[in-house]
């Protein structure tokens, strides 16, 4: 009985995981990502997370871990208001763990990461 349930939480945990990826972002003043960022955070599947409030002109996005399950792939919501909300939302991209770059000559505010 005790194997079952180790074997039932290792898988409940593998799933977890893997379709859970945390996303890694980072916001530049200037054009092409070029150094420094002004503003970095990590964006956990489903969840909002509210970033500083300042004008960029491209920002990084990669899952830096976890990942998707099978059939779908993570993506990056931004938004130009606090809270994702959904009518300030800028643009979607799509992510994954190659580190990308994204022109963007906005002021984002929040970011938050999903599979799709």
């Amino acid at each position: 009985m005790m194997t079952k349930t180790l074997a039932l939480v290792a898988t409940t945990l593998a799933v977890a995981v893997t379709a859970n990826p945390t996303v890694g972002y980072a916001g530049y003043f200037y054009e092409n990502c070029t150094t420094p960022s002004i503003d970095a955070g990590n964006a956990y599947a489903g969840s909002c997370l509210n970033v500083e409030n300042f004008p960029i002109k491209s920002f990084t996005a990669y899952v830096e871990s976890g990942s998707c399950a099978d059939g779908t792939s993570a993506v990056l919501h931004t938004y130009t208001a606090s809270g994702c909300d959904e009518a300030t939302l800028f643009e979607t991209v799509s992510v994954d763990t190659e580190k990308q770059c994204f022109e963007a000559d906005v002021t984002l505010v929040s970011i938050k990461s999903e599979c799709v």
